[in-house]
């Protein structure tokens, strides 16, 4: 028996293009909710600022020496609400990402002064990003003709030039101050000097000439000292005693740096240089500080770190404190002292 063929249904067909045009409609709603966002937020980072803002306290030092792995970065909140960041970590997305989460964790949208201490990747791998999504006012790079002497630097060097903030080289005397504190340089030595450390680097690209290029910050307030060494090498944090010892010839405890004066014989923290490698260390350095607290940014896959010798060389007076172990570790200081705590 023939009949009329069936014909298509079309409210079922209608049905299966309306659901595909709310599809097609929810998919472009969410690309364009992400490209709005992106112009403000990157979306790459987007958990890093979903945090609530804690600003810092006026009148109060706080240095935190961020959990980055096998890097470093600290971050100091100066008493009169300035900002001193100092390194940026290896530049691998956890460590960016934990890099971001605590600036804005502190309201940080805005970076006074920024340090870019060694051409190590460890060191300055995290600055292009930082500066990418961060305001930067003043920065202090080292004096290197050939940037590329390490490929993270080039990268590194090249988006400080272009950040828009003003570029200072870091050595000896440089520095900033505020009501009640300062910052300076007490090494590299400026470029130049032909016996300096620039120079050599310069001259050689030797592991302990880029060792010795990194520069060693002086931060003190309220007479608490921090001694901040980036991957200095022995050579340099020898020196540094040795050039300390002749100004102070006369019997007074302060040296001249610039117009700054330091007591380096009094150092409450310092950072532990290269992680705690062996090439890193100087016994004569550590008994010249007699620092109370050592920090040491060091990843928890990394053996051998920190080194017996770096270890020996600090010695038992001192409290060493492991990122790998502790997490971030931040230094209060007020007019009264200063306190430690750590994120474990």
């Amino acid at each position: 028996m023939s009949g009329k063929p069936k014909k298509k249904s079309k409210g079922r067909l209608g049905k299966g293009r309306i659901a595909a045009a709310i599809v097609a409609a929810v998919v472009c709603l969410i690309f364009a909710a992400l490209a709005v966002t992106n112009a403000f937020v990157p979306v790459v980072y987007l958990s890093a600022y979903m945090v609530a803002a804690q600003p810092g306290e006026r009148g109060v030092l706080t240095v935190t020496f961020l959990d980055v792995g096998y890097g470093d970065c600290t971050l100091c909140e100066l008493p009169d609400g300035k900002i001193l960041l100092i390194d940026g970590g290896d530049g691998s997305y956890p460590n960016n990402l934990a890099i971001l989460r605590k600036l804005n964790s502190r309201g940080i949208d805005c970076i006074d002064y920024l340090v870019c201490s060694s051409p190590l990747g460890e060191y300055c791998g995290g600055l292009a990003e930082i500066v990418r999504y961060k305001q930067v006012k003043n920065v202090f790079m080292p004096a290197i003709e050939n940037e590329h002497v390490t490929p993270a630097y080039a990268g590194a060097a090249q988006a400080l030039r272009d950040c828009g903030a003003e570029v200072e080289i870091s050595r000896y005397g440089a520095g900033a101050c505020g009501e009640d504190y300062f910052f300076t340089f007490l090494s590299p030595s400026a470029p130049e000097d032909p016996a300096g450390h620039y120079s050599a680097l310069d001259g050689s690209a030797t592991e302990e000439n880029i060792f010795n290029v990194s520069a060693i910050l002086w931060l003190e307030y309220a007479g608490t000292s921090f001694a901040f060494a980036s991957s200095a090498g022995g050579a340099a944090l020898s020196s540094v005693v040795d050039d300390y010892k002749l100004t102070t010839a006369a019997g007074d405890a302060y040296a001249p740096v610039g117009k700054f004066s330091v007591e380096l014989t009094s150092c409450d923290v310092v950072s532990v240089p290269g992680h705690g490698r062996e090439e890193c260390t100087s016994a004569k350095w550590y008994a010249a500080l007699t620092p109370d607290v050592a920090v040491i940014s060091v990843g928890e896959n990394y053996s051998g770190y920190p080194s017996p010798q770096a270890v020996a060389d600090i010695g038992s007076s001192a409290r060493a404190m492991l990122t790998s172990h502790s997490g971030d570790i931040a230094v209060k200081v007020t007019e009264r002292g200063y306190e430690v705590t750590s994120e474990r």
